[in-house]
């Protein structure tokens, strides 16, 4: 992961949770631009962020290191910054600059830790809004908001019914199902099961690591599809075992490849921040003050909408992109739905540029 975006917007105390909770410091959100925005202000396309990602969306002048979506967002890509000034914006809660857990209380010197007001959704989205603002800007051309980004995206066109244009939500849902709520919860349980987690007090180097690589062996477990495990690694096993692995250790390619993805998650990633954003997914419900989904997307001024999905997606099912399809269809909405051919599971909108970027490149032409 890369280092801490250099923008940032300073939100002036108090600040409201949804939880009730009022916040009496003042809250840090850190960004990134690209491109230039233009004259009339109407070129600004805000992409949010899932769980883990930064700010840093793609290299820039400012930071010439790679970002998370490199080869979709750029000059003569597929977002444009040749034509589109382009946002990405740190969630609330993250550990990338924007104030969180994992920031520092200016009373006591440390770390907020658990002190921090649990984090919603809608906390995230309002967190955003003071940054469009600040860049002057009255409308978005578009939010693209892949993973919990699309849920975000929802809730920022829920609080703000004209906030965009356009709408671009890839991999979402309107809400967490059953399996990925458990998914997470047992996540969330390995890391707060680790001795080292210490009621949220740990120590900066005296982290409790174990528990964040098993969190992220297992998520990158289901972030995949099968199919793509199946034609990665079949069965491979690995050269020189009798080196690198005990009885019950790794023996197999793919049990190798899931441990080092986990041992560089652990480096980048604060844990209290990964349990507030995960059980922020978790308790996400778009329609939570509507019958149903249908009911809470009236009334939005959209021109046009764009959902995104893959077929073995484990987190967000494809069912969840038909749901959220249905309900804009139903009021009239000008929305496409697409189902990608790609393998890579729910992280497909990371890895698979071709298919993700043909469709975003068809989308703003």
């Amino acid at each position: 992961m890369n280092g801490i975006a250099k923008k940032s917007v300073n939100i002036h105390p108090p600040f409201n949770f949804k939880s009730g909770a009022v916040f009496n410091d003042p809250i840090t959100i850190v960004y990134e631009t690209l491109g230039t925005l233009n004259a009339k202000k109407n070129n600004a396309i805000l992409v949010t962020t899932g769980l883990s990602p930064s700010a840093h969306i793609a290299s820039s002048l400012e930071d010439s290191s790679s970002g998370w979506w490199e080869d979709i967002v750029g000059k003569g890509k597929s977002i444009d910054t040749s034509e589109y000034f382009v946002i990405c914006v740190n969630s609330l809660g993250s550990c990338f600059g924007t104030s969180g857990p994992s920031s520092m209380d200016p009373r006591s010197g440390k770390r907020y830790r658990l002190s921090f007001p649990e984090i919603s959704i809608e906390d995230v989205a309002s967190s955003i809004k003071p940054v469009i603002d600040e860049l002057g800007i009255e409308t978005l051309k578009a939010i693209v908001g892949p993973s919990m980004g699309g849920m975000t995206a929802l809730s920022l066109i829920k609080q703000y019914p004209n906030i965009t244009n356009d709408l671009v939500l890839i991999s979402a849902a309107s809400s967490s199902r059953p399996f990925s709520i458990a998914l997470r919860s047992l996540q969330r349980s390995m890391i707060t099961s680790d001795p080292q987690w210490k009621e949220g007090n740990y120590n900066q180097d005296d982290l409790p690591l174990e528990g964040m690589k098993h969190a992220r062996f297992l998520g990158m477990i289901t972030y995949r599809s099968p199919t793509e495990w199946n034609k990665r690694f079949g069965r491979k096993l690995i050269q020189n075992i009798a080196e690198r692995a005990d009885l019950f250790g790794n023996r197999f390619q793919i049990q190798d490849y899931l441990k080092r993805r986990s041992d560089d998650f652990i480096s980048d990633f604060d844990p209290n921040s990964y349990l507030y954003l995960s059980n922020a997914i978790d308790a996400f419900d778009f329609a939570e003050d509507s019958d149903d989904i249908e009911g809470a997307v009236t009334n939005l001024d959209l021109n046009r909408v764009l959902i995104i999905g893959v077929e073995e997606d484990y987190i967000f099912p494809f069912q969840c992109q038909e749901d959220l399809y249905n309900a804009f269809s139903a009021q009239k909405y000008s929305v496409e739905l697409l189902k990608l051919p790609s393998i890579n599971g729910h992280d497909s909108f990371l890895v698979d540029h071709e298919n993700f970027g043909s469709a975003l490149a068809e989308f703003f032409k």
